[in-house]
C-alpha cells in the first residue's frame, strides 16, 4: 500500500516534473559545449584576468586588470568566481560551471514568470523554456565567461517580483530591491533600463497597480533605493579605494561611454546606428525567426480584430517608419537623428496601438517590457547584440503565448503543415550540402579561405548531423515546438564543435600564455606591441605582473581595438626604449602574416585568431625593426600548435 503524498511534496514533485526533460537535456548539452575547448578571447579570458588579478594581488574591492583598477564592471561575478576558488582552488573549471549554472536558472525563472503572466495557459510556461533554449546566438554567447547571463537572471528574478500569484497580488518589494541591487553590483547601472518600464508602467498591465497607484509607485522606488544603496555600499568605498582617475571613470565616464552616439577618446562607445537592433533582430532570436507558425501567431494574437480607431493609422505610420529605417540600413545612411526619429516612429505608435488592443494582462507585460526596452536601447549610442539578452526571455513568451492563442482560435493553422518548420529544415539541408562539398570545394576554390580551411577536414560528419535535424524539423503532427527546440540546441552545439575542431587553434592562446607565464616568473618584464592588451595572457599565463602596451615608434598614439568591448589602456614606451630599459624584455608582437625572418628569430610563433602572434626577445625585435641583422638564437623557435605545422609547409 502506498502512502500519499502531502500536498507539499506533491507540488514539489510536480515541480521537479516540470523540468523534465528539458533542463537535464539543456545542461549536459551546455557542459559539453563550454568545456569543448578552454576561454575564448577576449571576452572570457579578460573576465578571469580581472578575477586572478584580484585574487592574486587580494584586490578584493577594486576590480583590477593588468596593475590598474578596472571601472568598466562591477565585482558581483568576481566574486563568485573567488568563491568556488576558495573551495577548490584556482581554475578555468568552476567559472564555466557557474555560467551553467546562471544559464539553468535563467531558464527556470523565465518558466515561472511565463506561468506568472499566463496562469490559464499551462503551455506557455511548458514552452518557454524549450524555446529559450533554442536560441543560437544566445546559447554561444553563454558559453562565454561573461556578466550578461548572470544579469538575465537578476533581471528575471525581479521581473517575477512584481507579478502577482494565486494568493498574493503585491508585488514583493523588498526582494525587488535586493535583485535590482545584485544586478546592479553585476553589469551597474544598465539593470535599471531592463526592469524599469514594466515598474514605470504597471498600471497598464496590473490590476493591484491600477488600485493602489501610490502604494505601487511608493514601495517601488524605495525598492530600487534600496538596489542603488547595495551598489553605493561597494561603490563608495571601492572609488575611495581606488583613486581618483577609478573615482571619475566609475562614477561617470564609463557609463558615459555607452550612451554617447559618438566615440570618445577614453571611452568604449561602441556607437552604432539607431536600426542596428532592429536589423539583427532576426539573427538574435533564430530559429524562432524562421517558424512560420510563429510569425503568423504574433500580429493575429497582438492586433485581434475589431480594431480600436486609431490602430490602422498607427499601424501605417509605424510601417512606412520602418521601412524608411531599412532603407537607411540598407546604404542610404540618414543622419543619426533621423534614424532615432525614424525609429521612434516604428515603436512608439505600435506601442500605443498595442495599449489600446484588448489583450490578456500578460500580454500586456510583454508590450510593457519589451517595446520600450527596445527603444531605449536603441537609442543610447552603445549598442551590442548581447546586450539585449534578458529581453530574450520575454521574446519566447511573448511568441509560446500567441501560439497558444493560435492554437486556441484557429485550430487549422494552429496544425496546418504549410506554417510549420519546413524552411529550416530546408535551411538544413542547405548547410547539409555545403558541409558535403566542403573537402572537395574548398582546397581548390578557396584556399587561403582560414576558416573553411580549417573546418573542410570535419565538415562532412556535421553534414550527416544536419541531414538528421532537417528530416526531423520536416516531420508532421505534435512536438513541433519541442522538435524545433531540440534541433535548433543540436545545431548550435553541433557548430560549436566544428569550430572547436576546426578553428580553435587559432583562438587558443596556451602555448603563448605557458611561455609568458615561465617570463613573468623569472622577472623579466613583457611588452605587447601595437595593439590593446586585454589581459589575455594573465590569467592562463598565472601572470603576476603587468604587461607593458609599446608603441612601434616613439610618440605613436595608441591604437584602438574596436572588437573588444572594453580596453585597458596603458601608452609605454616605443619598442627602442622598451629594448633598451629591458635586454631581458620579451616582445608579443602581432601580423596579419609573420615576416620570413620570425622563423630565424622568433622565440615562439603561433595562429592568433585571422593573424599570427610572435614572441620575440626585445633586442631582437628591435635591432629587425632598425634594419639590423640580430645574433644568431640559441634555441630553435618554438611553433604551435604541433599538429598544425606537421602538416604544413613553413618557410623558414
Amino acid at each position: 500500500m502506498t502512502t500519499p503524498l502531502s500536498n507539499s511534496a506533491y507540488i514539489r514533485s510536480e515541480h521537479l516534473r516540470a523540468l523534465w526533460p528539458w533542463l537535464p537535456l539543456w545542461s549536459v548539452m551546455a557542459l559539453l559545449a563550454i568545456f569543448s575547448h578552454g576561454p575564448m578571447p577576449m571576452f572570457s579570458t579578460r573576465t578571469l584576468a580581472v578575477a586572478w588579478e584580484m585574487w592574486a594581488h587580494g584586490h578584493w574591492l577594486v576590480p583590477h586588470i593588468n596593475g590598474d583598477p578596472y571601472s568598466e564592471k562591477v565585482p558581483l561575478l568576481f566574486w563568485m568566481i573567488h568563491a568556488g576558488w576558495a573551495v577548490f582552488g584556482v581554475n578555468d573549471v568552476w567559472p564555466r560551471i557557474l555560467e551553467v549554472i546562471f544559464g539553468g536558472v535563467q531558464l527556470v525563472l523565465a518558466s515561472v514568470l511565463a506561468s506568472r503572466l499566463f496562469p490559464t495557459r499551462p503551455w506557455v510556461a511548458k514552452a518557454t523554456p524549450w524555446l529559450l533554449m533554442a536560441f543560437a546566438y544566445a546559447f554561444l554567447f553563454g558559453l562565454q565567461i561573461m556578466y550578461e547571463v548572470l544579469l538575465v537572471v537578476w533581471v528575471l528574478a525581479a521581473l517575477l517580483c512584481l507579478t502577482p500569484t494565486a494568493t498574493r497580488a503585491e508585488p514583493r518589494w523588498w526582494l525587488f530591491g535586493l535583485m535590482v541591487g545584485l544586478g546592479l553590483l553585476t553589469k551597474g547601472p544598465v539593470m535599471v533600463v531592463h526592469v524599469l518600464f514594466p515598474f514605470l508602467l504597471g498600471p497598464l498591465w496590473n490590476t493591484w497597480a491600477r488600485a493602489n497607484r501610490a502604494r505601487w509607485y511608493g514601495f517601488g522606488v524605495l525598492g530600487l533605493l534600496l538596489g542603488f544603496a547595495i551598489l553605493l555600499a561597494w561603490a563608495i568605498p571601492a572609488g575611495q579605494s581606488g583613486g581618483e582617475a577609478y573615482r571619475q571613470r566609475l562614477f561617470f565616464t564609463q557609463t558615459a561611454g555607452r550612451v554617447v552616439a559618438e566615440h570618445t577618446q577614453g571611452l568604449q562607445s561602441h556607437a552604432r546606428p539607431a536600426w542596428y537592433y532592429l536589423i539583427f533582430l532576426p539573427v538574435i532570436v533564430f530559429p524562432l525567426s524562421g517558424w512560420l507558425r510563429g510569425i503568423v501567431a504574433l500580429p493575429m494574437t497582438l492586433f485581434r480584430r475589431p480594431w480600436r480607431a486609431g490602430t490602422g493609422a498607427a499601424l501605417i505610420v509605424a510601417g512606412v517608419a520602418l521601412v524608411l529605417l531599412l532603407v537607411s540600413a540598407a546604404g542610404a545612411h540618414f543622419n543619426a537623428h533621423v534614424d532615432q526619429l525614424l525609429l521612434v516612429l516604428v515603436i512608439v505608435p505600435l506601442f500605443v496601438a498595442l495599449m489600446r488592443q484588448p489583450l490578456e494582462p500578460g500580454l500586456q507585460f510583454l508590450v510593457v517590457w519589451l517595446l520600450p526596452a527596445l527603444l531605449t536601447f536603441s537609442l543610447i549610442g552603445g549598442k551590442q547584440l548581447y546586450y539585449l539578452l534578458p529581453e530574450l526571455a520575454g521574446v519566447t513568451m511573448l511568441v509560446a503565448a500567441a501560439v497558444a492563442d493560435l492554437r486556441e482560435r484557429h485550430t487549422g493553422l494552429a496544425s496546418g503543415y504549410a506554417l510549420g518548420t519546413w524552411p529550416l529544415s530546408l535551411g538544413a539541408f542547405l548547410l547539409a550540402i555545403a558541409l558535403f562539398a566542403m573537402p572537395s570545394v574548398v582546397p581548390t576554390h578557396f584556399p587561403d579561405n582560414i576558416w573553411l580551411v580549417g573546418m573542410a577536414p570535419f565538415s562532412r560528419f556535421f553534414g550527416v548531423i544536419f541531414v538528421v535535424l532537417g528530416a526531423l524539423l520536416l516531420l508532421r503532427g505534435r512536438g513541433e515546438m519541442r522538435r524545433l527546440a531540440f534541433a535548433g540546441l543540436i545545431g548550435t552545439v553541433a557548430l560549436n564543435a566544428l569550430f572547436t575542431l576546426g578553428l580553435w587553434y587559432r583562438y587558443d592562446l596556451a602555448p603563448a600564455s605557458a611561455y609568458l607565464a615561465q617570463a613573468d616568473a623569472a622577472g623579466r618584464p613583457i611588452g605587447n606591441l601595437g595593439t590593446e592588451y586585454n589581459g589575455q595572457y594573465h590569467f592562463a599565463g598565472r601572470l603576476m605582473h603587468p604587461i607593458t602596451r609599446l608603441n612601434e615608434l616613439p610618440g605613436a598614439a595608441p591604437q584602438a581595438d574596436d572588437d573588444d568591448d572594453d580596453d585597458a589602456v596603458h601608452d609605454g614606451d616605443s619598442l627602442d626604449d622598451f629594448a633598451r630599459h629591458h635586454p631581458n624584455g620579451l616582445v608579443v608582437s602581432y601580423a596579419k602574416q609573420p615576416p620570413a625572418n620570425a622563423f630565424r628569430f622568433a622565440r615562439l610563433i603561433q595562429p592568433s585568431r585571422t593573424g599570427w602572434l610572435m614572441i620575440w626577445d626585445a633586442p631582437t625585435l628591435n635591432a629587425l625593426h632598425m634594419g639590423n641583422l640580430p645574433p644568431e638564437p640559441k634555441q630553435p623557435t618554438l611553433l604551435y600548435p604541433q599538429d598544425y605545422w606537421r602538416t604544413r609547409t613553413a618557410a623558414r
